[in-house]
């Protein structure tokens, strides 16, 4: 016998029963949920992937919706469980959805949702933070320290490269790449992008 899966539960006497497949930040959504009668149940096992198996007893023999992870294999198995325990609702917490058979949640009757535009501030954010480090020689300067090979100031030691002035490439500028260049321009750098 399978191991019972260990969650976390909000509005126990809810009317609809809504899973989560993971923690996830916040609490907002959870009081959205519960603000519309749902029992909100969320996944608190310390694994990073769930097994098909563990999601499947998520699911059990009633279940409304659930909200899952880009690391699980939402296909045929899944959907069909969660049409089976009444659900018409599945969320994935991605910008993406290449990990969902879209024709085998439209075949069980189940909408699907994603988070696009989510992230796109945040990986630019991320790009342009990757940029400065290796501009200013962070990471080495920082292993340098680390290490204890640190005896006192050098006129040479991590100097890193002037930003200002300097040209930044940029390849696409969809809405990563030209959130990205936004940010770079207040270093007073000059933006070359490729497929503008």
């Amino acid at each position: 016998m399978a191991k019972p899966i260990s969650i976390q539960v909000w509005n126990p006497s809810g009317k609809h029963r809504v899973v989560s497949t993971k923690p996830m930040p916040g609490t907002r959504w959870i009081h959205l949920l519960t603000d519309q009668d749902c029992r909100v149940e969320i996944c608190t096992e310390k694994k990073t992937i769930l097994s098909v198996d563990d999601i499947l007893a998520l699911i059990g023999h009633r279940c409304d919706g659930v909200i899952g992870q880009l690391t699980e294999d939402w296909g045929e198995v899944l959907f069909s469980a969660l049409r089976r325990a009444g659900g018409t609702a599945f969320s994935n917490m991605a910008v993406g959805y290449n990990n969902v058979d879209v024709d085998a949640a439209i075949k069980h009757g189940v909408a699907i949702g994603n988070t696009p535009g989510v992230l796109t501030e945040t990986t630019a954010e991320l790009a342009a933070s990757l940029s400065l480090a290796a501009a200013r020689r962070i990471v080495e300067a920082d292993q340098f320290m680390r290490a204890g090979l640190y005896d006192g100031w050098l006129p040479n030691l991590f100097v890193g490269n002037l930003l200002k002035g300097q040209t930044v490439g940029v390849i696409g500028a969809g809405r990563i790449g030209s959130a990205y260049a936004r940010m770079m321009v207040i270093y007073y750098l000059f933006i070359y992008c490729l497929y503008w």
